[in-house]
């Protein structure tokens, strides 16, 4: 049994992954924390990402069975794919070779959800009304004394 994992970056719609240096290390959580990803990019023209950039990754798994002919097995083999969003959080850039205007990138990504601290809004309440009556079941009040 063999297992073929792959990905491909997109960074606001241009495919980038041909620049990643793999292994792509990222965090699906499950508690109130938002998914994060560190992604390295390696010689690119471009000298920095802004936040808030969109970014899609495409994750692949191919599973195969080994058998006589590898490389049929590796081509009929089901793909599964599946992709994510998130957009840039930060990004820590640096020329190498000086001079040559060539730039790595360390790339922090946060997922999407962070995008809704960008929307500029009036102050909201939220109140959870449980629909009681509390006067349906009124009587009148005696005092005790002590």
């Amino acid at each position: 049994m063999s297992y073929i994992n792959g990905y491909a970056v997109y960074i606001d719609g241009i495919n980038r992954t041909h620049n990643a240096v793999m292994p792509l290390k990222w965090g699906d959580y499950l508690d109130e924390r938002l998914d994060e990803v560190n992604l390295s990019l390696r010689r690119i023209k471009r000298e920095n990402f802004s936040p808030i950039t969109p970014v899609e990754i495409v994750l692949s798994n191919k599973f195969f069975m080994h058998r006589e002919k590898i490389k049929e097995a590796k081509e009929t083999a089901p793909e599964n794919k599946r992709t994510r969003y998130y957009l840039i959080a930060e990004d820590k850039s640096y020329e190498n070779p000086i001079g040559s205007t060539y730039y790595d990138h360390d790339i922090a990504l946060i997922e999407v959800t962070k995008y809704a601290e960008c929307i500029t809004c009036d102050t909201q309440t939220v109140t959870n009304a449980l629909g009681k009556n509390y006067t349906a079941n009124e009587r009148p009040v005696e005092p005790v004394e002590v």
